[in-house]
C-alpha cells in the first residue's frame, strides 16, 4: 500500500508502507497505547509505531512517524480502522433543517483521498518579505502545538516551524509576516499537503437537506476491547492455553476457533437432546 504523501528517506520520497498482522498482542498494545496519557497527537505516534510493520521499506520508529505529514497519519489511522475491520461505521446525525435524527453507513475504504500535490512536502513562496521556503506541517509539529490554547500564540509557533528563509544568513521573524503573508503561505501549504475526506455530504430522509457530517479518523484511538478479554476467557477454558498464546494468534484464526467453540457446543446440544428423546 502506499501513501497519498510519503516520506523523505535518504533523499529519496517514499510511500510504501505495512501494517502487522492483527494478533491479539497487537490488539492489546493498541488499546494500551490509545487510552494512555499523553496528547491526541502523541498517541496517534505511539499507535502507528507499534501498528507499522515497515515505512517507505525501512523499520518503524517513534522518529520516522513523527516526520509524516499530517494528512499522511490521517489517511493510516483510516487504513489501520480498516486492517482491523472493514465493516461499514454508522453514524447518527441530526438535520440541520428539520432536525430529524438518522444513521449513515461509512466505509473508511471508500473516503475521497486527495494525493499530495506538486513540490510536496516543501517549496517556496513569494511574499512582501521576499521568497521563503514553506514545508508542510508533520505529526512533530502537531505534537509542539498540541498543548497549547490560545489559537494566536499556537499558530505563531506553527509558522516558526513550518516557514524559513531561503538564504540562511538572512534574520527572519515569522512575526513580521503580515495576514497577506500567512494567507499565501496557508494556500501553498494547503495544495501541497495529502487530505482525506473529512466530512461526509448526505441528504436527510426526512426532508432531503443535504448535511455534511464531520468524519472521525481516529476510531483505532479506543479503550481496551472487553469482547478481546471474553475470547480469550472462552479460548483459555477450551484449549487450556496460555494468555501468551491466545494473543500470539492472529485475529482470523482466533476467531476460527471461537466458531469450532460454538459448533461443538450446538452439537452437544443436539447429542443431549437426542439422547434425551
Amino acid at each position: 500500500m502506499e501513501l497519498p504523501g510519503g516520506i523523505r528517506i535518504d533523499g529519496a520520497l517514499k510511500r510504501s508502507f505495512r501494517f502487522k498482522p492483527v494478533t491479539g498482542d497487537l490488539e492489546i498494545a493498541l488499546s494500551e497505547f490509545a487510552s494512555g496519557a499523553g496528547t491526541t497527537p502523541a498517541r496517534i505516534t505511539a499507535v502507528l509505531s507499534e501498528a507499522l510493520a515497515e515505512l517507505g521499506g525501512q523499520a518503524v520508529n517513534a522518529s520516522r512517524v513523527r516526520k509524516l505529514s499530517v494528512g499522511d497519519r490521517q489517511y493510516l489511522m483510516g487504513r489501520l480502522a480498516v486492517h482491523f475491520d472493514d465493516q461499514p461505521v454508522w453514524l447518527t446525525a441530526e438535520c440541520g433543517q428539520c432536525h430529524e435524527l438518522f444513521d449513515v453507513s461509512l466505509k473508511f475504504a471508500e473516503l475521497p483521498v486527495k494525493p499530495a500535490g506538486k513540490d510536496f512536502p516543501e517549496t517556496t513562496v513569494v511574499t512582501e518579505l521576499g521568497r521563503l521556503r514553506v514545508r508542510v506541517p508533520t505529526g512533530a509539529d502537531q505534537e509542539a502545538i498540541a498543548t497549547i490554547d490560545d489559537e494566536t500564540e499556537a499558530l505563531h509557533l506553527l509558522l516558526q516551524r513550518l516557514v524559513s528563509t531561503v538564504e540562511p544568513s538572512r534574520v527572519f521573524d515569522v512575526a513580521q509576516l503580515n495576514e497577506n503573508d500567512i494567507a499565501v503561505i496557508e494556500t501553498r501549504v494547503e495544495a501541497m499537503a495529502p487530505e482525506t475526506a473529512t466530512h461526509l455530504l448526505t441528504h436527510c430522509p426526512s426532508c432531503a437537506t443535504e448535511n455534511q457530517l464531520p468524519i472521525v479518523h481516529y476510531a483505532s484511538l479506543q479503550g481496551p476491547s472487553e469482547d478481546l478479554y471474553a475470547e480469550i476467557h472462552r479460548l483459555a477454558i477450551s484449549y487450556h492455553w496460555s494468555e501468551s498464546e491466545i494473543l500470539a494468534l492472529t485475529r482470523a484464526r482466533r476467531r476460527i476457533y471461537l466458531q469450532l467453540i460454538d459448533q461443538g457446543r450446538g452439537m452437544q446440544t443436539q447429542q443431549t437432546i437426542i439422547e434425551a428423546g
